[in-house]
């Protein structure tokens, strides 16, 4: 098995020594279960001596025995982790379950954490013997929709004081292995696991207090940069009402919980997962939007820095986003024609057409994904990071900001004066004359909507505040303009593609009608969603929120 990312989707339980696993036939959609034979693991754990990846919920392993032998990445905390698996190289399958700790992390799975760990040395910090037993349950054509682990630990600390005091104790895991599976059985992942859970807990489980086994061993770090850490130089970050220190705590949590978002996608742009990319990018859009919005909240120098350090991120990102784009929309277009993909216009163009148009784009994405993820293994990536920690940690105010008003009172102003610049962009739009910079005014004005939808919806998921009813539905008509005229500019870069393309297939004398067809279909495109944005103009400029609008728009963004 080569590498793979998944969600892991699991629950622990803490059980006593003499407890019994119950029957779980029938619990869920459960048909049968199959017993597996006990199984030994050997499981070594790595961190910096400062615990930066635990700090980051990201969990470092290399096992050895069972099925899944291997380097194992997982990143988030709770019910559900990312998970990236990569087998055991021929460099590092040597046996060291016993002696000295001597195996270091390969350069390969070092990349994954390269985020957090940012050139640091990575070392054991923990050494775990597992004996594991595995009931799988089945559904009643003999399909699995989860197994429990039945884990009896033998747990030591490597290179801690603790590291002569082996602690042991027994566990249960329920994991989902197919979560399409389960919610067709059971109606979701979290009811099949509550009702799974019913039937465990009267046996002698308890929910576990813990996110991973090695938390057990040596504890959990403190992220300094938790939006529930205090500030440094304050001690505090209360959103409490009087003055700068609300305005702070919320901004501060904003761009905090953002900026692991974006630290979050790091590894899957290294692997290239799809939509990583796009992911990485609207991180630092979102944090490049909020910074830009609420700029006059903090101070200047510092605020200015990093949004240059957000910019420089984001153009990093751009070739081979727009790429990507590109290239996925091929298949997309064809299949747009009227009559389908296998409708008669379709048929006039020719398979070397398609092949062509995506292949250019594809050759583009990979040498472009290259070049990023080189970018992203240089010291000058790292110092960016570093630079935008430093910032979230103390989240510097200007220094002229006036006391007295509460978060949302100083929010809701400036994130209004970005509805207003939506709409002078739009203005100039209608009185431009000359095709080619309508096209960019557009452009222009779609990336306004996307920062006032930024700007409001980032605050609102990550602190709760409430911006009140009139700007949260003015957003909410923001992010609608904002994908009419994203579909209007994949169009022209589409069109852009195609044109290119076929001039270079006339070069080599190929048949380049199917071009012109795909070039021609464009414009309807076009002139839908140009109409499109103009209402939605329309309707930014003169809302006025009311009980039905509020309640249609809710289910809108629903």
């Amino acid at each position: 098995m080569g590498e793979t990312v998944q969600v892991e989707i699991e629950r622990k339980y803490d059980v006593d020594g003499q407890a019994s696993l119950p029957r779980l036939n029938g619990v869920g959609g459960v048909a049968q279960v199959r017993y597996r034979p006990p199984m030994a693991l050997e499981a070594i754990y790595f961190d910096t001596a400062a615990r930066d990846l635990s700090a980051n919920n990201v969990t470092l392993r290399r096992r050895t025995g069972g099925t899944d032998a291997g380097w194992h990445v997982k990143i988030g905390k709770g019910e559900r982790r990312l998970e990236l698996h990569s087998p055991l190289g021929k460099d590092d399958a040597a046996d060291v379950s016993a002696g000295p700790v001597t195996v270091s992390v390969p350069a390969r799975i070092l990349d994954l954490v390269q985020v957090h760990v940012r050139g640091k040395q990575l070392v054991p910090i923990a050494r775990l013997n597992t004996l594991r037993s595995v009931v799988d349950l089945l559904d009643g054509q003999g399909r699995r929709l989860a197994e429990v682990s039945d884990d009896q630990v033998a747990a030591m600390a490597v290179g801690f004081r603790a590291e002569s005091r082996v602690q042991h104790w027994r566990e249960w895991e329920v994991e989902v292995v197919d979560a399409g599976l389960v919610a067709a059985s059971a109606g979701g992942t979290d009811a099949f696991l509550d009702a799974v859970g019913q039937v465990l807990q009267p046996a002698g489980a308890r929910p576990s207090g813990v996110g991973s086994k090695v938390e057990k061993v040596v504890g959990k770090a403190v992220d300094p940069l938790d939006p529930r850490v205090p500030l440094a130089g304050t001690g505090t970050t209360e959103d409490h009402d009087g003055g700068a220190p609300a305005v702070r705590g919320v901004l501060a949590a904003t761009v905090r919980a953002q900026l692991k978002i974006l630290k979050g996608w790091d590894p899957l742009v290294r692997r290239d997962v799809e939509d990583s990319v796009h992911q990485f990018r609207v991180a630092c859009r979102t944090l490049r939007s909020l910074l830009q919005t609420y700029a006059p909240l903090l101070e200047a120098d510092a605020t200015d820095a990093a949004i240059r350090d957000l910019r420089k991120l984001g153009k990093l990102l751009s070739v081979a986003r727009d790429a990507e784009v590109v290239r996925d929309q091929v298949q997309e277009k064809v299949a747009a024609l009227p009559g389908g993909s296998q409708g008669a216009i379709a048929g006039m163009i020719p398979g070397k057409t398609v092949k062509r148009l995506r292949g250019v784009k594809a050759e583009r994405y990979e040498a472009a994904h290259a070049q990023q993820v080189k970018r992203m293994r240089s010291s000058w990536y790292f110092e960016v990071l570093d630079r935008l920690d430093a910032f979230a940690l103390t989240l510097p105010l200007n220094p002229e900001l006036t006391e007295g008003d509460t978060a949302a009172a100083a929010m809701v102003p400036l994130a209004t004066a970005q509805v207003d610049s939506v709409l002078a962009l739009a203005a100039a739009v209608g009185s431009e004359q000359d095709q080619a910079r309508r096209i960019d005014l557009m452009h222009e004005v779609r990336k306004e909507a996307k920062r006032l939808r930024y700007a409001v919806k980032a605050v609102q998921d990550a602190t709760g505040l409430d911006l009140g009813a009139e700007l949260v539905a003015r957003m909410k008509t923001a992010k609608k303009l904002q994908e009419a005229l994203g579909e209007h500019r994949d169009s022209v870069m589409f069109q852009e593609h195609v044109l290119a393309t076929s001039e270079v297939a006339a070069r080599k004398g190929e048949d380049t009608f199917g071009y012109g067809v795909l070039f021609a279909a464009e414009f309807a495109v076009q002139s839908r969603t140009e109409a499109t944005a103009e209402r939605l103009v329309e309707k930014l400029a003169h809302r006025h929120t009311d009980g039905v609008d509020a309640a249609a728009d809710g289910a809108s963004e629903a």
